[in-house]
């Protein structure tokens, strides 16, 4: 393996299903590598982050000898990223390991107490890049920064520094999904958002460069433009832009203001490529929003979210639980006027997170999570807003969240496969991937416990940061006094598992009961079950499940490729529970059916 310099590295969340996307697209990474003209093999790709273990990564990251490597930390992979860092100078112990993302502020004081990294970069770093890159350099500025540099405001704007897309560190072919910025800064006074405190003046990529931008990336392959602008209608040459895109003929999303479009600018807004469009909704009760700092008049977000609907473009609604001001009972308003106005079809309901580096984090009177994701109450019941939660998605008719889907079709690496009754053998060569599972087989699962947690153990002991499905194929039913058992073996708790906690579901260790012939079970033993962990059952055909199960939560394993998945989900009570043993149909159903 060729050896680098420097290295630049982005972790990945952990989704709820082992074929949804992670969305983990370095671009920060990227384009600092571009501003300092890095070697091209200095960024991680995503392909690698996505699928990797803890160990794979640090062997990887270890065969590749960098003298310099660079963490972008986010809430959702900041506690992995510092456990990789840890490992990685364990076996390079001359490592400058630096760090920077939103995580990294003045004021978030856990991570800077962090000792695995050597400097932290607080700010934009175009400017800097090849100074905080580069080993030599690096090890001037900690020498003088005492291992914490804030880079300071900036003027320059978008597209002043070679696109990373354009420069080969990123690949813009084969229809991939595009992100890119035309605005950095924010006028807003949101006290939940750090971005304005840090960067109070939009600068703005003028209209028709951006469009001349967004021909060159449609040529290279580009299938969809994500625009990460704070507020992409924010501008005043919004018109010119709309206008300059309509001939481009690629699908476009971004998150807007909706008190602001009309129904011309909705039109335009369709006209322009606009499949989706994100609008931050929050609340309701204009007291609340202005207690956080938001803008406008709620009714008139709705509207111009209206607008957009008429047009033919999605709108995707932001509700927030928590705010200051806030109570349970105005959030579930909030989310019966949304679905009065039949606007609720699409609509993302977030807890108020603390973030460092906000205003209403440095006000704040109130607990919050001191570790990621910095949820403002620190019970299980948060503040009421569990239940308040629940009622909302009965509301709007749909699950607010994907439940975890188990890792139960063939054709992937990251299954063991371990039939208990020959296989008992302690320790072994375990794959190590982002998302895993282990596979039991058992005449008699309670009596093989102990091998059973021994397992699962190793497993967790090798990749703590990553998911892992733990499958129990039983011959018998068995006491479920095992899976509480098992449940005790998860840790570190990080920010998959805090989520997870606060909404009531799995986490990183996931737990299903697969039945290859479910008559052998008591019904009763199988409802029980589902109270415990996921229940899956083979059958030929969906049909072949009776409506107490699907009623149960009982999901239903499928085999073969054939299957015509637009039918199949039209004469199923819920596509959430229909699972398959073919890769090729669990990816299809995934994309195609559950939209992930």
């Amino acid at each position: 393996m060729a050896r680098i310099k420097t290295l630049l590295i982005q972790l990945p969340l952990n989704p709820s299903a082992p074929l949804e996307l992670t969305g983990n697209v370095p671009l920060a990474g990227a384009s600092l590598a571009s501003a300092a003209e890095l070697h091209r093999d200095s960024i991680l790709d995503q392909s690698t982050t996505d699928i990797s273990g803890d160990r794979t990564l640090v062997n990887l990251v270890t065969e590749k000898s960098p003298r310099l490597i660079a963490f972008t930390l986010y809430s959702w992979n900041v506690e992995r990223s510092i456990y990789i860092a840890k490992e990685i100078r364990k076996k390079l112990p001359d490592i400058i390991i630096t760090a920077g993302g939103p995580e990294v502020t003045a004021d978030n004081e856990w991570l800077l107490r962090n000792k695995e990294f050597d400097l932290f970069v607080s700010g934009e770093g175009e400017p800097v890049a090849s100074e905080i890159l580069t080993y030599e350099s690096a090890i001037s500025i900690i020498e003088t920064s005492s291992g914490f540099l804030e880079t300071g405001r900036m003027d320059f704007i978008p597209g002043s520094w070679p696109n990373p897309w354009l420069t080969g560190y990123l690949d813009p072919s084969d229809g991939a999904s595009i992100h890119i910025e035309t605005v950095r800064g924010c006028s807003g006074s949101c006290s939940y958002c750090s971005y304005r405190r840090n960067h109070p003046v939009p600068r703005i990529l003028p209209a028709k460069d951006a469009v001349t931008l967004l021909k060159k990336l449609s040529s290279a392959g580009a299938g969809e433009i994500v625009f990460l602008d704070p507020t992409f209608n924010n501008r005043p040459d919004l018109i010119e832009l709309l206008e300059g895109m309509v001939n481009l003929r690629i699908d476009c999303f971004g998150e807007m203001r909706g008190d602001t479009i009309s129904k011309h600018i909705a039109d335009t807004i369709a006209r322009a490529g606009f499949r989706s469009v994100e609008i931050g909704f929050q609340s309701v009760n204009p007291e609340v929003l202005r207690r956080s700092g938001r803008l406008g008049n709620p009714q008139d977000i709705l509207d111009g979210a209206l607008n957009l609907k008429n047009a033919g473009v999605t709108p995707v609604i932001d509700l927030m639980l928590g705010l200051p001001g806030d109570t349970p009972e105005g959030s579930i308003r909030s989310a019966r006027i949304i679905r009065d106005m039949d606007l609720h079809h699409h609509v993302q309901v977030f807890h108020l997170s603390m973030l460092p580096g906000t205003q209403m984090r440095i006000d704040s009177a109130d607990r919050f999570m001191p570790r990621p994701p910095y949820y403002r109450f620190t019970d299980m019941s948060m503040g009421g807003y569990a239940a308040a939660r629940e009622e909302i998605a009965d509301i709007l008719g749909y699950d607010l969240d994907l439940d975890p889907r188990p890792l139960l079709f063939d054709e992937w690496a990251g299954t063991e496969y371990i039939d208990l009754s020959t296989d008992s053998e302690m320790p072994r060569q375990v794959p190590s991937f982002r998302h895993g599972a282990i596979r039991f087989r058992s005449d008699n699962p309670w009596n093989d416990r102990k091998q059973i947690i021994e397992f699962v153990r190793s497993r967790l002991q090798s990749d703590p940061f990553c998911i892992l499905d733990v499958i129990i194929e039983p011959a018998i039913e068995f006491p479920l006094d095992l899976i509480t058992l098992l449940r005790q073996l998860e840790s570190p708790l990080d920010y998959s598992g805090r989520v997870a906690r606060a909404l009531g579901r799995q986490g990183n260790l996931r737990i299903t009961i697969l039945l290859a012939d479910w008559h052998e079970f008591n019904p009763t033993w199988i409802e029980a079950a589902t109270g415990a962990c996921s229940v899956a059952v083979d059958e030929a055909s969906p049909t072949g499940l009776p409506e107490i199960f699907w009623d149960m939560g009982v999901s239903v394993r499928l085999p073969g490729i054939e299957w015509n998945i637009k039918n199949l989900s039209a004469r199923i009570p819920s596509v959430h529970q229909v699972l398959f043993k073919s890769r090729i149909m669990e990816e299809r159903w995934s994309r195609e059916i559950l939209g992930i």
